[in-house]
């Protein structure tokens, strides 16, 4: 069951992101892993379930792999959305810890760090903004968690830019984007929702090819 499971997380998932939850039936969930309509029931009652595991699996990796009762129950997700905003602001501590002392903390390491950040939840986040309309109060939550995270990354590149150790650059709010976005492209994008998706790119060769463009570009 465990590897059934993964199969729907990995099929749903994908639906969900290219598609659309609204768009996307449950038959074509079971079509994406030739699966009966029928049987897909016997895991989940409806996509709002499958979409709530999904989300919790995006948070807890392991959650996908434990052994279901069957069908799986609402109920199980009743505080997903609590559980979802305390692990991202966790994550926005984590990533922010290093703000008042950079001595230790070089760009090479925040650039890795910030790339962590954005690829472990990749596919939660992707759900998000696709479907803002489905997920209103964790799209507004994701939106301010965005921006502070956006916030961040500006205030070590500034820190850097005063250290040294990033070259001057004329926008450095416009640069900050640039390179969140070039994290999020190789972080979650290249692998689950490019024009060409790339799901036989490992995360650490995203990682790599992200880093040497990144530290090449800026670092001094």
């Amino acid at each position: 069951m465990e590897n059934r499971m993964k199969l729907i997380y990995d099929a749903a998932s994908s639906l969900f992101i290219n598609k659309g939850y609204a768009r996307t039936q449950m038959k074509d969930i079971a079509k994406e892993i030739d699966l009966s309509t029928g049987m897909l029931y016997v895991y989940f009652t409806g996509k709002r379930d499958i979409l709530n595991f999904i989300l919790k699996g995006t948070i807890d990796p392991a959650f996908i792999l434990q052994e279901f009762e069957l069908p799986v129950r609402s109920h199980q997700f009743d505080s997903l959305d609590h559980d979802i905003m305390r692990a991202f602001d966790e994550n926005t501590k984590a990533f922010s810890a290093h703000l008042e002392n950079i001595e230790q903390y070089p760009l090479a390491q925040m650039l890795n760090d910030a790339f962590d950040v954005i690829s472990k939840y990749g596919i939660g986040c992707l759900l998000i903004e696709k479907n803002p309309d489905d997920l209103a109060s964790l799209a507004a939550f994701y939106k301010e968690y965005r921006n502070n995270f956006k916030d961040h990354v500006l205030a070590y590149i500034m820190k850097y830019i005063d250290k040294g150790t990033f070259r001057q650059v004329d926008h450095p709010q416009y640069t900050t984007q640039l390179i969140i976005e070039t994290l999020s492209w190789w972080g979650m994008h290249i692998r689950n929702d490019a024009y060409e998706i790339q799901k036989d790119i490992s995360i650490d060769t995203a990682r790599a090819v992200c880093m040497d463009n990144l530290l090449h570009a800026y670092q001094r």
